[in-house]
């Protein structure tokens, strides 16, 4: 690769070299991420994971992608049910986020607490407190370095106002929670 030349003086911070991957996650960690728990269920049965890496793809068809890490058990999962629910945790979605991000090491079917989850309008399991669901099909799965990423065809559509003056979503930027 060529070096641009003009102008410009050199970077005023140290330059990671391009391979380094706890530089890229350092890096990566400085950006301010939703938290989202995905889940599904069907003839595989109930499989969910917490996740940062979720973002819009096009709004025609509406399609969204989600990272799920490669060592993931729930990759077969999601594979063979084909459709998930996308779940915008609330400002006080920590505990929510914790148990399906695997800190609490409960088996993912014993994760769904029917008193914060119901069916959604295409059947897939939703949390009753998110921000937003994205109800999807699962429209492809590639493998990508460390990760698969899931895209979706989004189906339903469900927001919920936040309360007045009340911090709305779950952040996770520099390793740690926000709440905005």
């Amino acid at each position: 690769m060529t070096r641009p030349t003009g102008p410009f003086p050199p970077p005023d911070a140290p330059v990671a070299p391009q391979s380094d991957a706890a530089a890229f996650r350092d890096a990566l960690a400085r950006v301010p991420a939703a938290v989202v728990v995905v889940a599904t269920d069907g003839t595989a049965g109930l499989g969910g994971f917490t996740a940062t890496a979720f973002t819009s793809v096009s709004d025609a068809p509406p399609t969204i992608l989600v990272c799920l890490n490669r060592k993931s058990t729930q990759t077969e999962v999601f594979r063979t049910n084909g459709v998930f629910s996308v779940n915008l945790l609330p400002a006080d979605g920590r505990a929510v986020a914790d148990l399906f991000a695997g800190f609490t090491k409960t088996a993912a079917p014993l994760r769904f607490d029917p008193a914060l989850w119901q069916r959604g309008a295409g059947g897939v399991p939703v949390l009753k407190s998110a921000r937003v669901v994205l109800e999807c099909r699962l429209s492809a799965l590639t493998p990508v370095g460390s990760h698969h990423v899931l895209f979706g065809e989004v189906d339903r559509v469900a927001i919920k106002p936040a309360a007045p003056d009340a911090a709305e979503i779950l952040l996770y930027h520099d390793r740690g929670y926000r709440e905005i």
